[in-house]
């Protein structure tokens, strides 16, 4: 049977309420999904970010995970991939439910956000997948999503930068390499200036619990989500 015949008798038996088992070739989905593993597929009414879809794409099947969607666009990428794909919503067959009959674990928020800004990043360096590998936000996502590891990255206010502070609750920061301008509240500076010195993720929630009356868990998700955007942005850096 034939790529395009094979696509097209899965496609029809997904639709028809059928759950079907594919092999996963690749490694572009890894560490979630191995060479060899057998993924179960079936339809859905309303596919969401951190859905894993099936889909043809240039001649192949794909097996990778929904970032976002927008209208009647649904933007896909492996997670140990770079580039990003775009297909019409429609031409899914289906979503990957469970890996070797476990059911797949749910997908944590903040793989999606570091995955758009992956394949952002590989974008701005012209697709060229070493110079992407050596991005600050790629090494970030390569630690914490791709490895595993706890925060064990060392950030530092990136001092390349132009700072225009104009009272103490705004902050300008100008990017002389690409000519623009980030604004930060009060609580952007108070992290800024606490990543003077580098430090780890630990190092900086034990500074910033000495401005603010909280415990490291009550903000960690919210600086994991700002070191995450300023480190896209340029204005943090990882040693």
């Amino acid at each position: 049977m034939n790529e395009l015949l094979l696509q097209k008798v899965l496609s029809a038996q997904i639709k028809a309420g059928k759950a079907v088992d594919i092999s996963v070739t690749g490694i572009s989905m890894e560490p979630v999904l191995h060479q060899g593993d057998t993924v179960t597929v079936s339809a859905c009414r309303d596919y969401a970010p951190g859905d894993i879809l099936v889909y043809p794409y240039k001649g192949s099947l794909l097996v990778h995970r929904l970032l976002v969607r927008d209208g009647d666009l649904l933007f896909c990428k492996g997670d140990n991939a770079f580039r990003i794909e775009d297909i019409e919503a429609g031409r899914e067959m289906g979503h990957v439910v469970a890996v070797n009959g476990r059911p797949l674990p749910r997908c944590p928020l903040r793989l999606i956000a570091l995955s758009l800004a992956v394949g952002r990043a590989f974008r701005q360096c012209r697709y060229d997948v070493a110079r992407t590998k050596e991005t600050a936000v790629y090494r970030l996502y390569e630690a914490v999503i791709l490895k595993g590891e706890r925060e064990t990255m060392i950030y530092r206010k990136n001092e390349s930068m132009e700072y225009i502070q104009a009272d103490e609750t705004s902050l300008a920061v100008f990017d002389p390499d690409s000519g623009n301008t980030h604004f930060f509240d009060e609580t952007g500076i108070d992290i800024l200036n606490c990543l003077a010195e580098p430090c780890d993720l630990d190092g900086l929630l034990h500074k910033l619990c000495g401005i603010y009356d909280a415990t490291p868990e009550d903000i960690r998700a919210d600086v994991e989500e700002f070191l995450e955007q300023t480190i896209e942005k340029g204005v943090v850096e990882v040693l």
